[in-house]
């Protein structure tokens, strides 16, 4: 008997960069991570300027950030109501949503990805947490995004003892602040965690605490798309290059299928990002 509330899912799509693909698989739980719980070190959010931020913090400023996309991503659109009750490919586009739901998904390493925007007016979903360690990040996504009203300034958004930087709006939370130091204290469970490719920023000595914070932070029952690059051509050392780092199937499957709280990990999709008009073009001039 398969006791569903007992068992989170995680979907993967690689995607194909400089002949690499996009991968998207569906990953599935069966129970609560067991791991121990992480304890953050400090009491205050962390500095952009710590070496985990830094060369974000420098993209950023410099603009360099091809991985944008300005429409929600395909994959999510094609494969959301495989865990999104009552999904739709159109969100709620008016400035007051009532979700009759109580459903949150969290949005690891989030920059100005219009999936949240998409995500938190849809009538699905209750609630959006990103997080991402540059401010200017999420201060763009607010401003590109009105209808949310996020607040971005003021002392409200800090709380002494907090780690992270709190942007609070309409069916949405933007965190400020390391990835690294969320726990379940800090942000809650999640039905759903979409990694859009975080995975891929990832330093490869960190991919075992990355999975290990998801799994604190996903609920029984809960599920994970998880979207990744797959480099499958070139030399060894561009291959190995990053980030963005190549994480192929056999990656994905290497960190989370022995874990006590992953059921299943599926293939669902593979394509080649560069398909897409002016993405090619979009990366080698931004980064």
């Amino acid at each position: 008997v398969v006791i569903h509330h007992l068992r989170a899912v995680i979907v993967c799509s690689v995607m194909l960069v400089s002949l690499a693909y996009s991968v998207f698989l569906f990953i599935m739980a069966s129970l609560p991570s067991t791991a121990s719980s992480f304890t953050p070190g400090r009491s205050a959010p962390a500095e952009e300027t710590i070496e985990k931020l830094s060369r974000w913090k420098n993209r950023w400023d410099g603009n360099m950030i091809g991985w944008h996309k300005d429409d929600p991503h395909r994959n999510l659109i094609k494969y959301g109501g495989e865990i999104i009750p009552s999904f739709t490919a159109e969100s709620d586009d008016k400035t007051c949503k009532e979700s009759t739901s109580d459903f949150r998904i969290f949005v690891p390493l989030c920059g100005k990805t219009v999936d949240m925007a998409f995500l938190a007016q849809h009538p699905s979903v209750s609630q959006v947490v990103g997080v991402d360690g540059i401010k200017k990040a999420l201060v763009a996504f607010s401003e590109e995004h009105p209808q949310l009203e996020i607040e971005t300034g003021g002392d409200s958004n800090k709380v002494d003892g907090d780690v992270v930087e709190r942007l609070t709006g309409k069916g949405i939370q933007l965190l400020r602040g390391d990835f690294f130091d969320l726990n379940e204290a800090v942000t809650g469970k999640f039905d759903m965690i979409l990694d859009r490719a975080s995975i891929v920023a990832i330093q490869p000595t960190l991919r075992e605490q990355y999975v290990g914070v998801l799994g604190k932070l996903l609920k029984p029952g809960g599920s994970i798309l998880l979207m990744t690059v797959d480099r499958r051509s070139g030399k060894e050392e561009a291959r190995k290059a990053g980030p963005p780092f190549s994480v192929d199937e056999e990656e994905v499957r290497r960190l989370y299928e022995n874990l006590d709280w992953v059921k299943e990990v599926k293939l669902v999709d593979e394509y080649d990002e560069f398909q897409d008009q002016g993405m090619e073009e979009k990366f080698g001039s931004q980064g």
